[in-house]
């Protein structure tokens, strides 16, 4: 049993449109979330998606891991910067993982699906409170989502270009039209009737 949301969230179903242990390339991979809280954003006047993204494939950065933090709920609502990028963020990825939050929804529903992203790399800017560098981190930059409603095809996973930031080369999707097979240990699609229709079969 996970933790059960409880305050009211509004999932935006509009999630077409996408801006833009240790670094990976920029690339495309299967990932899933392996954890999730929700805290209080630091003005205490919103909540937080602080969730821990694990790497299923390509099988040479199986197991790695990063963190993103979403302001998902604020106050002052667009507002906010950070609310800005995150409640779009967080909707995208419950998109991917075929859940619609709400109060009372389990946090375990968000766990253990695993869809595919193109990451990047956020370069470090500015210093802690100590005066430490922030180091480079990876970070979501695009969502491709497998139900009916999506609009193009799931890319070939691996490294874009030479894995660096920006990328110059393409970010060219698979042309046979089919998604990628998910890892084998990938939780079932979740059963619930969603905006975006169902999963598709791999």
């Amino acid at each position: 049993m996970g933790i059960s949301i409880d305050f009211d969230y509004e999932i935006n179903t509009d999630t077409d449109k996408q801006g833009g242990g240790g670094i990976v390339p920029h690339g495309h991979y299967r990932i899933w979330a392996e954890a999730i809280e929700f805290p209080k954003t630091k003005d205490e006047k919103g909540r937080q998606a602080a969730i821990i993204f694990e790497i299923q494939e390509p099988v040479e950065f199986k197991n790695r891991k990063f963190r993103e933090w979403w302001t998902m709920i604020h106050s002052e609502e667009f507002g906010n910067s950070s609310y800005r990028f995150g409640k779009p963020a967080f909707d995208r990825f419950c998109r991917a993982v075929q859940v619609v939050v709400e109060r009372g929804t389990d946090s375990d529903e968000l766990l253990f699906k695993s869809f595919v992203v193109e990451i990047g790399i956020q370069p470090g800017n500015g210093t802690d409170a100590n005066g430490k560098p922030y180091q480079d981190k990876n970070q979501i930059r695009k969502f491709f989502y497998e139900d009916d409603q999506a609009k193009e095809p799931v890319p070939e996973l691996g490294v874009i270009g030479d894995g660096t930031m920006p990328a110059k080369a393409a970010s060219k999707p698979a042309n046979d039209n089919k998604a990628v097979a998910p890892a084998a240990n990938a939780a079932p699609a979740a059963a619930k009737k969603t905006p975006w229709g169902a999963k598709k079969a791999a």
